[in-house]
């Protein structure tokens, strides 16, 4: 009997010591990649995109002991504001809204205190769930070459490309620039120009005024914080063949002198030119092929014999700033010839 006596108010003073949830686990949710919640669990960090994140901490029905809750960043820092000292008797739940402070693993932080501890001041045990984010961004290269403008039009063409949406970006930036180079941080080196994205349709416009290779990148943004750079993604913008002027400066025939200007002077190689009788219909010949000089102006001379109505047709293969096409344009031949 005294050797129980003895060891019964041990027994009752270890069982105040003990905290009233000793095995008691709580749910602990964070907003998924869809907008719904996602359960974590105590052992494995959850993998998520979605950067606009709520904590939800909730305690099991019955748990007699106060508690806090916060989200601590992927370096220990305050990522949401320290909860309030709440008990969870009866059930309780915990809404923790956390910044968004770049990819990496964030810890939802359960603090358990005594059950008299309404002040959440005293000794406390902890349980952490984690979850990583891996938020980002892409461009859609486009399927081959872009026109900087349409042909016979001085009016710069707006093209539409694909960025990849991340869920809970608030905002994207997403830059261009024409021969630019990528640092080592994944951004554009020196100047560039800034497309707007429509966050419904996931398209930006950009407009590639002159012809050559951009270079685009783009990230996503929410709080203060972005995402890493996209992978840059090359453009090839070409501008269009297309005649600025001909004009014939030597008019005498049979023999006839052609001076050609092409409104892109960037052109390089050769314009195939032939010709045909008649305002349709007709076989073209092929009278010969002139040089494109470095300001995108070609002559040649041709014979015909014949007064009439011709047409006469330019053909070019392309190069790597102009497209390929052809026009065709009508001449009349009396005793002069005038476009």
């Amino acid at each position: 009997m005294s050797h129980r006596r003895t060891l019964l108010p041990l027994a009752l003073a270890l069982s105040a010591l003990a905290p009233a949830t000793a095995h008691a686990i709580p749910t602990v949710t964070v907003t998924g990649d869809d907008g719904n919640p996602v359960t974590l669990n105590d052992t494995t960090p959850t993998g998520i995109r979605q950067m606009n994140v709520t904590a939800t901490v909730t305690v099991p029905n019955g748990d007699a002991a106060y508690y806090t809750t916060q989200v601590l960043d992927p370096a220990g820092a305050p990522a949401s504001t320290l909860s309030s000292c709440r008990q969870g008797r009866g059930g309780s739940s915990q809404d923790n809204f956390a910044d968004y402070r770049g990819n990496g693993t964030y810890s939802v932080v359960v603090r358990y205190f005594g059950n008299r501890d309404s002040n959440c001041s005293g000794m406390a045990r902890e349980a952490r769930f984690q979850y990583t984010i891996g938020a980002g961004t892409s461009v859609t290269p486009p399927p081959g070459r872009l026109l900087t403008r349409a042909a016979n039009s001085l009016s710069t063409i707006t093209h539409e490309i694909g960025v990849a949406l991340n869920p809970g970006a608030f905002t994207y930036e997403v830059r261009y620039a024409l021969g630019a180079v990528v640092g080592s941080d994944g951004a554009i080196s020196g100047p560039s120009m800034e497309a707007f994205l429509n966050t419904t349709t996931g398209l930006a416009g950009f407009r590639f005024d002159k012809p050559g290779r951009y270079v685009i990148v783009a990230r996503a943004k929410n709080d203060d914080a972005f995402t890493t750079w996209s992978a840059p993604v090359n453009v090839d913008a070409v501008a269009p063949f297309d005649l600025e002027r001909v004009s014939f400066p030597d008019a005498r025939g049979p023999r006839y002198k052609l001076r050609g200007q092409l409104r892109e002077r960037a052109a390089r190689g050769k314009v195939r030119i032939s010709v045909a009788r008649g305002r349709k219909g007709g076989r073209f010949r092929r009278v010969g092929s002139a040089r494109i000089n470095s300001k995108g102006r070609f002559t040649k001379r041709f014979r015909l014999r014949r007064p009439g109505v011709y047409r006469l047709r330019y053909t070019y293969r392309g190069s790597s700033l102009v497209a390929a096409g052809r026009v065709t344009e009508r001449i009349r031949i009396r005793r002069r010839v005038f476009s």
